[in-house]
């Protein structure tokens, strides 16, 4: 794998939460700073998946699973 060195600053406080996540996961900075990239990014793509969901929600007015269910065996 390609790696690259990158410098960053952060405020006192959040290099506190970075050290207290890293000890307390027994992990490098880096693997927690790699973590939460990827935890961001999996976010961001649920979100689509919710967003979509709900205006397919609404195009289809389906307000519980009974419309879910009652949708699916029209």
């Amino acid at each position: 794998m390609d790696r690259q060195v990158v410098s960053i600053s952060l405020y006192k406080k959040y290099l506190r939460k970075l050290d207290k996540m890293s000890k307390r996961q027994n992990k490098s900075r880096s693997q927690i700073v790699r973590d939460l990239l990827d935890k961001y990014e999996t976010d961001k793509e649920w979100e689509q998946v919710y967003a979509w969901g709900r205006e397919t929600a609404k195009k289809f007015n389906i307000k519980s699973e009974e419309d879910v269910l009652r949708i699916i065996n029209d």
